[in-house]
């Protein structure tokens, strides 16, 4: 299916680099996939989860299957490699069967091989309050410094009213715990931007956040921001620009 807003990760299998796309956006699909899901928009466009894996070597597409609670026809989410058979997936519009959609704060953790995608969905619990509310067009990136304590960093997006978000997350994968971070407005109140991550040590971790619109009224960003994150510790501290 020919498509937007969907997301991409690579990984190796046996010495072979693979693509993998999940989701998206986009028109009618010529074949309708068993196991995907395809949803029909009002604006006759289309909505799926289809899964299509990419074999840089010989340069073919294959389909594999899926197993747990996959992610519904979604697109405009982040998906963020965590090692060669692990990524973590937030956020983006979901749609179900009525066609109705919703700006999601889910969490997916995904294991991959060449032939399957297993999906875990972790929801918000009730009792709980710091995590942050459902968005699509953020930005993320996945900060690994060291093997016990992957980490999810997002930032800004738009909410189910389509206001641009003024906040920045990270996502402890190991707890699956949200902690808010305090970061200036000019960093974190953008969508459609890019956010990328520089290790300097396990206590010193830059984010780098450029590009976007600050409004829905596609007014661009006109200055790059930096953020320092420091002292770690137990994943996280305080931070300073």
């Amino acid at each position: 299916m020919r498509r937007s807003g969907s997301g991409m990760i690579s990984f190796e299998h046996d010495g072979v680099d693979h693509l993998l796309m999940i989701g998206g956006y986009g028109s009618k699909p010529a074949v309708q996939l068993p196991h995907y899901r395809y949803i029909e928009l009002s604006n006759e466009r289309w909505r799926t989860n289809e899964h299509s894996m990419y074999n840089l070597s010989s340069r073919k597409w294959s389909n594999p299957s899926i197993i747990g609670q996959c992610i519904p026809p979604a697109s405009h989410f982040i998906i963020e490699k965590i090692n060669n058979t692990r990524a973590v997936l937030f956020g983006g519009v979901e749609i179900d069967d009525d066609a109705k959609d919703t700006r999601t704060n889910n969490i997916y953790i995904l294991e991959i091989s060449i032939s399957t995608v297993f999906w875990q969905c972790i929801k918000k619990p009730e009792a709980i309050d710091q995590w942050p509310v459902g968005r699509y067009y953020h930005a993320g990136a996945i900060i690994i410094t060291g093997s016990d304590c992957p980490m999810l960093v997002i930032s800004g997006g738009l909410d189910k009213n389509a206001d641009t978000l003024d906040d920045c997350w990270i996502f402890n994968i190991t707890q699956h715990s949200w902690i808010k971070l305090d970061v200036p407005h000019s960093v974190s109140k953008r969508w459609g931007h890019s956010l990328s991550v520089f290790i300097m040590s396990p206590h010193c971790v830059w984010i780098i956040t450029a590009g976007g619109y600050v409004d829905i009224r596609w007014t661009l960003v006109t200055n790059p921001n930096i953020v320092m994150i420091t002292e770690l510790g137990q994943c996280i501290s305080h931070t300073h620009q």
